[in-house]
């Protein structure tokens, strides 16, 4: 299916939700349906680098966007959280992040930003060669050398920051008592602050987890699963959003 009508397309999409009946769907990839938005919608409603869908898929047809560091000519390409899409002929560089009004929105980054990449350890498995697979939010996959994986300590929901397109580690963020994060869902999605308290409660057979966040003396409580951790001592500084 190309299209959906607006109404059920994602509720946060900037596209006007009463001047068309269809909208472009997001084709299968690196995030959900429910959680993206298609590469020719960011260009045109975003952006703001064309004026129609067709000037947008000229534009992407063209080669001229990059989405992680790689050309991408499907304009319906799902870009999402934490993605860094450029395009160098216009001087482009933006990356999407959490925002507490639309969900997802984009942020201007400049060229060295754009070299890195925040994405978090959804789980990791051990191969048979004894090597370790990190298997990562975005769909991709990191193979640690068997000789290296004593080296690398990653956890869970750890944020790894990669170079864009190599994926070499550049460094890692665990979520912990006093490290900076980012709120990337529920009611108070976008939220940036320290963390402060991580509490474990456990109901029947499954254990929860709540982080508290310390933003201006006003504390935020999520799940663990909302958190991504950016920072130690400060909030990184490549990741293009201010506290």
């Amino acid at each position: 299916m190309v299209h959906i009508t607006r109404f059920e397309a994602p509720w946060f999409l900037k596209a006007p939700k009463k001047a068309y009946k269809w909208i472009i769907r997001a084709s299968a990839g690196p995030h959900k349906l429910s959680e993206s938005i298609p590469l020719a919608i960011l260009l045109k409603y975003y952006l703001k680098v064309a004026e129609t869908t067709r000037e947008a898929k000229r534009i992407i047809f063209d080669g001229k966007v990059s989405v992680d560091g790689r050309v991408r000519r499907d304009y319906k390409y799902p870009v999402g959280l934490m993605d860094v899409v450029e395009i160098p002929s216009a001087d482009i560089r933006v990356r999407v992040v959490p925002n507490n009004v639309r969900f997802l929105d984009v942020v201007n980054i400049t060229k060295e930003d754009a070299r890195y990449k925040f994405v978090r350890i959804l789980n990791k498995t051990t191969q048979k060669s004894g090597s370790m697979q990190l298997n990562l939010e975005d769909g991709r996959n990191i193979l640690i050398p068997k000789d290296k994986v004593n080296d690398y300590n990653f956890m869970t929901l750890d944020t790894l920051k990669i170079e864009l397109p190599t994926q070499n580690i550049v460094k890692s963020y665990s979520v912990k008592e006093g490290n900076y994060a980012i709120i990337t869902g529920g009611k108070n999605v976008g939220t940036i602050g320290k963390i402060k308290n991580i509490q474990w409660a456990k109901y029947k057979k499954r254990v929860y987890s709540i982080i508290t966040l310390e933003v201006n003396n006003t504390t935020y409580e999520t799940n663990l699963l909302n958190v991504m951790a950016l920072g130690e001592s400060e909030l990184d500084p490549n990741v293009g959003v201010k506290l």
